[in-house]
């Protein structure tokens, strides 16, 4: 069974448009939104008109919406606040959102229970998502649109998650995209740090690969949402590219990544934008201490490292907690039109405001992206600006 939605937006003069055989719409994709805004919907106050412009607007989803289960992840009661009240899942609607990925690290925290209210909540609030689902079959599941004579499939997967997180035949949860880690060493001396390897989960490639060619056989274009990586960090992992890489030559026309919580580079391969890491949108400053992710270092060091800051050490995750972006992918029935880029910053509260051409911050973001380019193979590190807006050009 595949989701099948028609735009609200779209007028009668719409509808005539699409009627003579013109086909185009705009998408504006976001990344993390973690919510916890009071009230909710304060969360989009400043960029609310600059997604409106877009036809699908779409946002990966880093909270559980459910008054039931109980506390299954890792990080204690850090992330006792992952699970929020039914109501403030509004804050989508108030956009609104008509596409959400609820495939993340956290789909799992509250067990089955919280992840089959959060599918429910936005069914009632008529959000279509991705990514996760009552059950496996579910969370595997295209949502398709159809806006100005274009039919637009979205699919949705995680790389990062706990065995009882993804779903099963009988158990909610959301569609993995597994990775294995390897650790090879490169040097002669005893105690240096390995390379570490990175392999997709050729099952879950080969089922991920089968559903965009699924897709694309009942819609005009795929896009594909994918939660993966390793979060705080800048450079993609190496399982990335090759499932970003299959996706595309499966038929997919984009590929929108999220969970690092700060931006990576972009890459056009074969036609197709791939976003490593979208940033967050609207997420709270967190407290604590410094990022566990790399592999070696002084965790007690307290400097704040430069964006060319040596790899091998401890960093401060708040360094990019605030720089994101909206994503405008133009699209048409060949692919990917034109795609530009809407820099974001967030504020003391949380809510991200457009950076304008003005701001020392409209360049410095752009800096960082290009050089951000140059970390991923293939990536964009020349981005030009024009009207307020960053230039991806292929």
């Amino acid at each position: 069974m595949i989701a099948d939605w028609t735009l609200a937006e779209n007028t009668e003069q719409d509808m005539s448009i699409a009627t003579n055989q013109r086909s185009g719409l705009t998408l504006a994709a976001c990344g993390d939104v973690a919510g916890g805004h009071n009230p909710a919907e304060s969360a989009f106050t400043y960029v609310k008109d600059a997604l409106r412009s877009a036809d699908i607007r779409f946002a990966q989803v880093e909270k559980l919406y459910s008054e039931r289960g109980s506390y299954q992840g890792i990080s204690g009661a850090a992330n006792l606040e992952v699970r929020q009240p039914l109501h403030t899942a509004t804050a989508f609607q108030s956009v609104p959102f008509n596409m959400l990925s609820l495939a993340s690290n956290h789909t799992g925290d509250w067990g089955p229970e919280a992840i089959a209210d959060t599918v429910d909540t936005f069914r009632k609030l008529a959000i279509p998502t991705i990514g996760a689902g009552h059950n496996i079959a579910e969370a595997r599941q295209p949502a398709i649109f159809e806006s100005n004579g274009l039919r637009v499939a979205f699919l949705g997967y995680c790389s990062v998650l706990l065995p009882q997180f993804w779903a099963t035949a009988e158990r909610a949860g959301c569609a993995p995209m597994r990775a294995s880690t390897y650790y090879e060493p490169y040097e002669y001396q005893p105690g240096a740090p390995p390379h570490i390897v990175t392999i997709p989960h050729r099952g879950d490639l080969d089922a991920l690969v089968q559903d965009v060619r699924a897709a694309r056989q009942v819609a005009d274009l795929v896009v594909v949402s994918l939660h993966w990586g390793l979060h705080f960090t800048h450079t993609p992992q190496e399982y990335q590219p090759i499932v970003a890489h299959a996706a595309i030559d499966a038929g997919a026309c984009a590929i929108l990544g999220h969970h690092a919580h700060q931006q990576q580079g972009v890459e056009w391969y074969q036609g197709a934008p791939i976003f490593y890491s979208l940033g967050n949108l609207a997420c709270h400053r967190r407290g604590g201490g410094y990022a566990l992710c790399m592999p070696s270092g002084d965790y007690h060091h307290k400097e704040v490292f430069s964006a060319e800051m040596d790899p091998g050490h401890y960093y401060d995750y708040r360094r990019h907690w605030n720089e994101g972006g909206i994503a405008y992918l133009d699209l048409d029935r060949s692919g990917v039109r034109r795609a530009t880029y809407l820099p974001t910053f967030m504020n003391d509260l949380g809510q991200p405001e457009i950076v304008q051409p003005g701001d020392p911050q409209f360049e410095t973001s752009r800096h960082y992206l290009e050089w951000l380019g140059g970390r991923v193979h293939g990536g964009i590190t020349s981005i030009s600006a024009s009207d307020g807006r960053y230039v991806l050009h292929a």
